[in-house]
């Protein structure tokens, strides 16, 4: 006993001086949106922004497979299966990246650049049980399809193009085996065997061309081709023996419902239609659009169903209205939500106002916690919603004392109110931008200072960019200076030094300048130094201030950020004059001088995704990687947390600090926390136990972990490793009574779904 005893204390000794890892499993979370999946006969594994994720069980439970699958990006928009092998492709900042798993998406492999030295994958796609990729030789400006059966030797297929002329607008498509379609600059191909391209006619659709991008095409099994146009209009089915478009929507439903949703799984197809005066309603065919019969679609917040695939037999998983995992086994009649789905949902504009957090999300609207984090809740009190259940929140910024967000009516207008709270969300009013700032449109937040919020918004009169600011939370905006341009200007810092971005090209790019701001907007000081040798800046087209990744593509800000004490300010700078490399560098804000970090302690080839100052020349800076902190102005940096925690590739786009914990928003994995005093990381994902409040002086409640509606036992310790209380949990809530229990340190001990959670708790 006295043996047992002893490596009692020694495990927790080590349980206490170690990091934990537990997941939050919050509903509001849960999901996120389907961008493709692949089936064999052990598994289904779905594409999202957040990586790759399998169900056994037709969407029963999920598991995250993406830990190797790109340390660099974890979006996954394509996988294709042949056979038992799986291929997906990673998209991010520095090009395509295809990976190969053959154990189910366990492990994950990249695919070798064999084609040749100067050429880089485009898009990836499947015919006849061979996997195919567009390959582009940048050297030459050539892009040409290649074929391989595993994807380890490449036999070259169809030129696509030459002398440059593609511009990177490409993408393969593969709905069955017996075709792979191209889509090239608003022209779309088809082949059956690689070598010889076919035109698919725009004949019947009434256009010239299909600029709607690759998405607008979906396929069945059966080799059937299917177009949808945007703007809720038809769904149309291709001849492929007259050459010709036929619509399949009008006559079966009616001629004024808007065409929300279409999807065609392998089996049957599926249309979301929006009556003018109704709610939502799904249709269903199975015979290739011929009829179609309205669905009752029971257990749904909203008749609404995207991105549906077919899992098995009658079997079918897709999204709900809040991009939720939903499944129906009975043919698309009644679906229910799983209890342990997978969390990439975005949370990227993660905000802090007082001691509550907040987020858009999405559809759901402003998702809340009061608690660090411990428990959430929507917060959509006076803000406009679609039949109680559905609310249009994309942005949420928290200037002064004050948070702001800017709201549409309804998903497909372009109108945009601007709502403000007071009182740290708990209710919103709006407050419309006046005249004459009220008559534009694509309205964005530009950025903010400690005593002035800004708006971006496009002129039509003046076919100008317009940026507006407040200094009163909003009652009254001026243009300073009547600033007007053809680039957006994205602004960041306080109001002693406030910098200046502009978006100069397009949203794909990253920033090649840098100015100072003065009177809040009324000028520019141009602050990008010049090389007096041969007089070129600093920051150019191949060297450039990153950008935070907005997960669809896109930038937001510049990845910089000010110690305002010091006057110090760290960017983070793609240098491309030699390949791809990121680099620090440090401006001195006192003595407008500009100068590179020589770091230590950084991975190699590591990305900056998000840098936050904490003062007192403290610094964190997330990464693919991992989340680093500097204490001497971002010349020495420490990894905060064990290695083996990070989801490699996670695209963390804003840092929080709420009493020493680090809450990091992403864009498709749900919302992150680390421990700044121990190293826990925590994601704020599917598995977590939580136990709150702790410290407490009577009772904590507890979370349970990965509950699976089975009965959970939970057992308290005290640390000379007696068992104080030995309970069971029938409910995923569990109140923990402790008032009878000497003050001290406790360890709790949760067994659920045969799995053991441990967390240290105190009662005062």
């Amino acid at each position: 006993m006295k043996k047992f005893y002893l490596l009692f204390v020694v495990l927790m000794s080590c349980f206490l001086l170690q990091s934990q890892v537990v997941q939050l499993n919050n509903p509001l979370m849960n999901g996120g949106k389907i961008r493709g999946y692949a089936k064999n006969s052990t598994c289904v594994l779905l594409a999202t922004d957040g990586g790759i994720f399998k169900t056994t069980d037709s969407g029963q439970n999920w598991s995250n497979v993406s830990q190797t699958f790109n340390s660099y990006s974890l979006r996954c928009n394509k996988i294709v299966n042949i056979g038992n092998d799986f291929y997906a492709q990673s998209d991010f900042a520095y090009g395509v990246n295809i990976c190969k798993s053959s154990d189910n998406g366990q492990n994950w492999t990249e695919l070798p650049s064999s084609i040749g030295t100067d050429w880089r994958y485009q898009s990836f796609g499947k015919l006849n049980n061979d996997l195919y990729v567009i390959g582009i030789d940048y050297m030459h400006g050539t892009g040409q399809l290649y074929s391989s059966p595993d994807g380890a030797i490449w036999t070259p297929k169809a030129v696509l193009w030459t002398n440059f002329q593609q511009n990177g607008n490409v993408e393969l498509l593969s709905f069955n085996q017996n075709r792979l379609y191209v889509y090239s600059q608003n022209n779309l191909y088809y082949t059956t065997d690689g070598s010889v391209l076919t035109t698919v006619s725009v004949t019947g659709l009434g256009v010239t061309s299909f600029s709607n991008g690759g998405d607008a095409f979906q396929g069945d099994a059966q080799g059937n081709l299917y177009f949808k146009n945007d703007n809720g209009g038809s769904v149309y089915k291709y001849n492929f023996t007259t050459e010709s478009w036929t619509d399949i929507i009008t006559g079966k439903i009616p001629v004024n419902y808007s065409i929300m949703e279409f999807s065609a799984t392998d089996n049957a197809l599926f249309i979301v239609a929006w009556p003018p005066v109704d709610n939502l309603k799904i249709y269903k065919s199975t015979d290739h659009g011929a009829t179609f019969i309205q669905q009752m679609a029971t257990g749904l917040t909203m008749d609404v169903v995207s991105n549906i695939i077919e899992a098995s037999a009658n079997v079918f998983i897709g999204n709900g209205l809040y991009t939720e995992i939903l499944v129906s086994t009975t043919g698309g009649s009644t679906w229910s939500v799983p209890s342990n789905q997978f969390n990439a949902s975005d949370a990227g504009y993660l905000t802090i106002s007082g001691n509550t957090l907040l987020y858009p999300a999405r559809n759901r609207g402003i998702v809340v916690s009061t608690n660090q984090g411990v428990s959430w809740n929507t917060g959509n009190g006076g803000i406009p919603g679609m039949n109680g259940v559905a609310y249009f929140v994309n942005e949420i910024i928290s200037a002064k004392d004050t948070l702001f967000s800017l709201l549409q009516p309804d998903p497909n207008s372009d109108n945009v109110t601007l709502y403000k709270s007071t009182n740290n969300g708990i209710s919103w009013n709006a407050s419309p931008i006046p005249a004459p700032y009220s008559s534009g449109n694509s309205y964005t937040f530009a950025g903010k200072c400690d005593s002035a919020l800004f708006v971006n918004y496009y002129d039509p009169t003046s076919s100008k960019y317009a940026l507006i600011v407040t200094f009163n939370n909003g009652r009254t905006w001026v243009n300073p200076a009547s600033q007007n341009s053809t680039q957006l200007t994205y602004l960041k810092g306080s109001k002693n030094c406030l910098f200046a971005f502009y978006a100069n090209r397009d949203v794909w790019n990253d920033f090649n300048n840098v100015y100072k701001v003065n009177n809040f907007g009324v000028s520019f000081t141009d602050i990008n130094p010049t090389n007096p040798t041969n007089q070129s800046k600093l920051f150019n087209d191949n060297f450039m201030i990153k950008r935070v990744e907005n997960g669809q593509g896109g930038r937001g800000e510049a990845i910089m950020d000010f110690d305002r004490q010091n006057n110090k300010a760290i960017f983070a700078v793609n240098d491309r004059t030699n390949g791809e490399q990121d680099r620090l560098y440090l401006y001195n804000i006192t003595s407008n001088v500009w100068s590179e970090l020589i770091t230590t302690g950084l991975p190699l080839n590591y990305m900056p995704k998000c840098i936050k100052s904490i003062g007192n020349n403290t610094w964190l800076l997330a990464t693919n990687l991992g989340l680093y902190k500097s204490t001497d102005n971002g010349v020495n940096w420490t990894l905060t947390h064990l290695a083996n925690n990070w989801l490699k590739g996670i695209n963390v786009i804003c840092i929080q600090l709420l009493n020493n914990q680090v809450f990091l928003g992403t864009t498709a994995d749900g919302i992150w926390t680390v421990n700044l005093s121990t190293g826990a990381v925590e994601p704020l994902a599917d598995k977590v136990l939580v136990a709150y409040p702790n410290p407490t002086a009577n009772s904590m409640q507890v979370t349970i972990p990965d509950f699976n509606g089975m009965n959970a036992m939970v057992s308290l310790y005290s640390m000379d490793g007696k068992v104080m209380i030995t309970k069971t949990a029938n409910s995923k809530l569990y109140q923990l009574d402790m008032h009878n229990l000497p003050s001290g340190t406790y360890l709790l001990v949760i067994n659920s779904n045969n799995r053991l959670y441990r967390k240290s708790v105190i009662r005062n």
